[in-house]
């Protein structure tokens, strides 16, 4: 090839740690009981705990949650990590994490329990062990443990995604669910959960709320803004030359450009010919494309 290929924008990174962290304080009831396999009551009192360890002010748990109960049973904590990989510290990790809480919660009014959320599976069993020594935690590998019809029920539909047997019609229903949410912070954080799963769902879920007229929450996720602030600009420059009418066409033409760079990058990563080729693609049938991109198609066959 010759010739100035354009180097393409480095795709924003994915916040596991700060969506799930939102997500589990925005609904700790329901994520409890549904992630972490707790059992609640009626007149239980849950509070988000401090998450700093003690003597390690650089290394904190992700979540901590204690649940008091009002007939004097022990308080149950729970510990839950969000976790995408393995690494040859992390078990040594949760048996640092289980010291400090043990230090912090005392053995005859509470009782710990770890969980480690893998958004993506694959994760360690949920037992390490040492020496003499050996500790249990709670695994999820959510694409594994979870029932996607659970998820599409709960308040946390998004999750459903990540399942490896979805339904057909999965990316439907949970659009469904993001656009009859009642608050538009949930709208906006099952849509960043949603865009969490990367790859063709991640590009249907984005075509499927447009569709729904959710341009005003996807716009607000880290994908939208870059495509928001793009078609802004372009609108902007139009509108100066050719008058406001033709500034809003480009703006929209300009728009599905965009999301083909998006729909390309999370089905191929950044391919280096990535802005030339989503414009061409757009240009010629922006929808037949982004369904070829989303049914498997190769780089090959886009490129023919």
């Amino acid at each position: 090839m010759s010739g100035h290929v354009p180097s393409a924008r480095p795709a924003p990174p994915r916040d596991f740690d700060g969506i799930f962290k939102a997500l589990l304080n925005a609904h700790p009831r329901d994520a409890l009981q549904l992630l972490c396999g707790a059992t609640l009551r009626d007149g239980d009192v849950i509070t988000a705990e401090p998450t700093e360890q003690l003597r390690q002010r650089n290394r904190q748990c992700d979540n901590v949650f204690a649940i008091r109960h009002d007939d004097g049973t022990p308080t149950d904590v729970f510990q839950i990590e969000i976790q995408l990989k393995r690494t040859e510290d992390f078990q040594e990790r949760m048996v640092s994490y289980w010291a400090t809480l043990a230090t912090r919660y005392r053995r005859a009014t509470h009782r710990i329990h770890q969980v480690v959320l893998w958004p993506e599976g694959y994760g360690y069993p949920g037992r390490f062990e040492r020496d003499q020594e050996r500790l249990d935690y709670h695994a999820v590998n959510i694409p594994d443990d979870l029932d996607p019809d659970a998820l599409l029920a709960s308040p946390a539909p998004a999750l459903a995604l990540f399942t490896r047997k979805p339904p057909h019609d999965l990316v439907e229903r949970v659009t469904d669910r993001i656009v009859t949410a009642e608050k538009p912070a949930d709208k906006l954080l099952q849509t960043e959960l949603g865009m969490l799963v990367g790859g063709a769902l991640a590009t249907q879920l984005v075509e499927a709320l447009r569709r729904r007229g959710m341009n005003d929450i996807l716009e607000q996720t880290e994908t939208g803004r870059e495509i928001a602030r793009r078609n802004r600009e372009e609108g902007r420059q139009e509108g100066r030359q050719e008058g406001r009418q033709e500034g809003r066409e480009e703006g929209r033409e300009e728009g599905h450009v965009d999301l083909m760079r998006a729909a390309l990058r999370a089905a191929y990563g950044d391919i280096t010919d990535l802005d030339e080729l989503a414009r061409r693609l757009a240009d010629r049938d922006h929808s037949r494309n982004i369904a070829r991109i989303v049914a498997g198609a190769t780089l090959d066959d886009l490129r023919a």
